[in-house]
């Protein structure tokens, strides 16, 4: 069920996460509200796409709603816990998606928007250093990311520190909404 959300008027200069298991609407709502915000801050937005292409129906990059003016980088991401083979593969799928995001987030922080878009940042944090995430969040006064915090895609060491780490991301935030 899709939560209420205040007007984007309220969630301008602050960080609103949206967690949630797999398949419950999380890139939807982003869209949603990109197209909303796109209203108030046409051309000043920016979208990091950490979604890797649909696998096994999960997942998928987002799509910008028509109309809707952002700056977009989208590089290849794999779904590492759904590609890899064993323990291994699925830690270095993982380093490497947290190595192509860190090159986007310097990218990134070179010109940084108004609002920033994040979709899927929970694929960052299985490998990835958060307080490089945290130096981008920063850096733009309206953050509105989503992100997976669920059980179904199993634990293991990597899903054990990519939900902790999702945690310590929602207690940074200023709203959370979590959708089941």
């Amino acid at each position: 069920m899709e939560p209420k959300l205040p007007p984007v008027e309220e969630l301008m200069g602050s960080c609103t996460l949206i967690v949630g298991e797999v398949n419950t609407g999380k890139t939807g709502l982003l869209s949603k509200l990109m197209a909303e915000f796109a209203a108030l801050e046409p051309g000043r937005m920016a979208l990091i796409d950490m979604a890797p292409e649909l696998t096994r129906g999960i997942g998928g990059k987002l799509t910008p709603p028509p109309g809707v003016n952002l700056k977009v980088c989208a590089p290849a991401i794999s779904a590492p816990r759904l590609s890899g083979k064993n323990p291994e593969e699925v830690g270095a799928l993982a380093r490497a998606n947290a190595a192509a995001l860190e090159t986007a987030f310097e990218g990134y922080l070179a010109a940084p928007a108004q609002v920033l878009f994040i979709n899927d940042v929970s694929l960052y944090l299985q490998a990835g250093d958060p307080a490089k995430l945290y130096q981008v969040l920063e850096a733009t006064p309206t953050v509105v990311l989503n992100g997976y915090l669920g059980a179904s895609l199993g634990g293991g060491e990597m899903g054990e520190l990519e939900r902790q780490r999702m945690e310590e991301l929602a207690a940074r935030c200023a709203r959370v909404y979590r959708l089941t």
